[in-house]
């Protein structure tokens, strides 16, 4: 592994959540910070320059997909990775998303359903981020 370990954000309301997702990827070799909401993340997303987001859909004032998106329109996180990680599946309304009238975005580069196996989720940031 590199000597600069690589830094993933997660973004989650659910504390239990976070906490084991970030034991799983720091037992790994990832650097791992979080934050609770939407706005909250982007400050993080922004301020730490991850290889890499791990995001909740549903979260309480701004939700997930909304962050989504604004990840996606900002040219300064252009080419930032994205895991959604959701108790429900989102591929196909992501998917339908795209056909509406409004720009087509980057899908995420991987859809994970909670609850999340670690080996699940080992296997997609590597093969997201190495």
């Amino acid at each position: 592994m590199d000597s600069d370990p690589k830094k993933v954000v997660i973004v989650d309301d659910e504390e239990d959540v976070v906490l084991y997702l970030s034991m799983i990827l720091i037992d790994h070799g990832y650097e791992v910070q979080s934050a609770s909401g939407g706005r909250e993340g982007l400050e993080l997303i922004k301020a730490e320059r991850p290889d890499l987001v791990c995001l909740d859909i549903l979260m309480p004032v701004e939700t997930g997909l909304s962050l989504f998106r604004k990840i996606r329109s900002d040219p300064n996180l252009d080419g930032l990775p994205v895991i959604i990680i959701s108790g429900m599946d989102l591929s196909e309304k992501m998917a339908d998303e795209e056909d509406g009238t409004g720009p087509m975005i980057k899908q995420p580069e991987g859809y994970l359903e909670k609850p999340v196996k670690p080996d699940q989720l080992l296997d997609t940031v590597k093969a997201v981020i190495g």
